[in-house]
């Protein structure tokens, strides 16, 4: 009986065991054909229905394709992939997209060396020289974080207007007009930024300067001391009791004048103080009594702008000194006197001559201290003569060109009066700057133009029927014709040039183009620096580079 049981039980597990092989045997045959793995000596071969098939692939991850036997029985072979068609274009491949054409001022900038290129070529950079033709060229000083705006902010600048007042009397005068702040000004060799209204002072190499600068509080100034360092200003607001300046009608012109009296009630009002100074080597502020309503005498230029280092100082060794309130003249060398202090203004030698003016006179002077012409002036309140040599009434750069010779020309202020019923009663019909030479003979103003600044050699000239502006050479040859809405006088060789399009371009004193008008905004050269804007390149410095 026991073996019975045990031999039953025998056959049981061996048809268990049996049943078990048999059903892992046909899983295993499932998932084969399910394409769960596959035998790399057995060709694959699908019984699944296409559709139902295409739904394993996305769920199980097959990469192999899926082919339907009833499909390839009558298909024929497959071939090669016919050519693709260049001209067509491949929507399946990733697309790029095309450039941007770049702006004229982006492809003038890409022209424009490096400045550490050129120094390694041997140039090195013009402080204030003049840009000479054939040796002097623009370097990218590739000063980074200048900004992409042109202005975030605005400020207070100096303009000129004439106004006239009676019996022909025209006055230029100035007056502080709110304008836009270009987001980058070049001044007196420094770089002020302003960045979305934080001003910060850089140095020609980019490094800040002062980091926090506020014009409210302190300001750096386009003057220079007597050492020629750059004078900074810090500003103080008081509120204070002012005798105000009491202004009469002159009798002849009707323009206002100071009467030499003031009020004899105090106003109350806000005073700005400047205490000026200078930065030493070893980064300490120093004092400095420069006061520009009375600058020291050897500060006295004439005018008043942010000039190249150049500007008015002697070409020669015979430069001016003053003693006992006169100006005389002095070999710079020997000290030997070359003209004796007996002089109200004078003015340093430039081209072999020298300007020199006392109380009734103006004398044009040579290196051997002779007086090659003289001639009577007034000055410019005087208003009662027939035809008179008088001065600018301003001294910034609209009136550059007075008080010194270039190229043998040195410009004069003309008023021309009629003579009318009464003596010392006249009124004025001209009002007008022309060209003198050493010997007091007139420049020829072409016909239909008047001089509107001379500096460098060159000629600003504004056609009096289109307001437009061209420059001729002191030779008389127009270097560019008049087809500027306005140009800027000469600095350092360059004037910087505008179009009827607002674009902006500069040129040298032989009429090449230093930059094209490209540009939506060019300084003046300043330091031997030059800023342009333009909106697709944003802001960049140029610095002026020679052998």
């Amino acid at each position: 009986m026991k073996k019975r049981i045990l031999r039953l039980l025998s056959i049981s597990v061996q048809r268990a065991l049996a049943i078990v092989v048999l059903g892992g045997l046909m899983v295993a045959a499932v998932l084969y054909l399910r394409g769960y793995y596959d035998f790399s000596f057995i060709d694959r071969v699908s019984l699944i229905p296409e559709t139902e098939a295409a739904d394993t692939e996305e769920t199980a991850g097959v990469e192999d394709p899926v082919i339907d036997p009833s499909d390839t029985e009558d298909d024929p072979p497959i071939s090669d992939p016919p050519a693709k068609d260049t001209d067509t274009p491949d929507t399946d491949a990733p697309q790029t997209q095309p450039e941007e054409p770049k702006s004229d001022a982006q492809l003038v900038s890409a022209e424009i060396p490096k400045a550490k290129v050129l120094l390694s070529e041997g140039y090195h950079k013009q402080a204030d020289e003049f840009f000479t033709v054939g040796q002097t060229v623009l370097a990218n000083l590739s000063i980074p974080g200048l900004g992409d705006s042109f202005s975030y902010s605005t400020h207070q600048v100096r303009t000129t207007s004439v106004a006239e007042y009676e019996r022909g009397c025209v006055v230029t005068e100035e007056s502080m007009q709110t304008a836009d702040r270009p987001a980058v000004i070049i001044r007196n060799g420094y770089i002020i930024r302003d960045l979305r209204g934080k001003l910060s002072v850089l140095t020609e190499s980019g490094e800040t300067f002062l980091s926090d600068y506020d014009e409210n509080t302190f300001v750096l100034t386009e003057y220079n001391n007597a050492e020629g360092k750059p004078l900074f200003a810090f500003i103080e607001h008081t509120e204070q009791e002012v005798h105000l300046p009491i202004y009469v009608k002159q009798n002849n012109s009707g323009r206002p004048i100071f009467s030499g009296t003031y009020e004899e009630e105090a106003t109350l009002m806000e005073v700005e103080t400047r205490t000026y100074c200078t930065l030493s080597s070893d980064g300490k502020w120093v004092p400095d009594t420069f006061n520009p309503e009375k600058p020291a005498p050897q500060l006295d230029k004439g005018l008043s702008f942010d000039a190249p280092a150049y500007y008015g100082e002697s070409d020669c060794d015979i430069i001016r000194y003053y003693e006992y309130g006169k100006w005389g003249y002095k070999n710079s060398q020997t000290g030997a006197i070359l003209v004796y202090p007996r002089f109200t203004r004078a003015f340093n030698f430039n081209d072999g001559y020298a300007i020199a003016f006392d109380y009734a006179y103006m004398y044009f002077i040579n290196e051997s201290g002779q007086f090659v012409f003289q001639c009577s002036y007034v000055d410019p309140l005087t208003f009662d003569t027939y035809t008179e040599v008088t001065l600018p009434d301003t001294n910034g750069t609209e009136a550059l060109g007075t008080y010194y010779f270039s190229h043998g020309l040195t410009r004069i202020r003309i008023r021309e009066c009629l003579n009318t019923y009464q003596k010392y009663y006249y009124i004025k019909s001209a009002d007008y700057s022309t060209l003198y030479d050493v010997n007091g003979k007139t420049f020829p103003i072409p016909v239909g133009y008047e001089l509107a600044a001379y500096h460098d050699g060159v000629l600003l000239l504004k056609n009096t029927a289109t307001g437009l502006f061209g420059q001729m050479n002191y030779k008389g040859e127009w270097v560019v014709q008049p087809e500027f809405i306005s140009v800027s006088p000469y600095l350092s060789g360059l004037c910087v040039t505008k179009n009827a399009n607002g674009k902006m371009g500069l040129v040298d004193t032989e009429g090449n183009w230093v930059l094209p008008q490209v540009y939506d905004y060019i300084s003046e050269p300043s330091s031997g620096m030059i800023a342009v804007y333009e909106v697709s390149l944003g802001w960049e410095i140029y610095g002026l580079y020679t052998k």
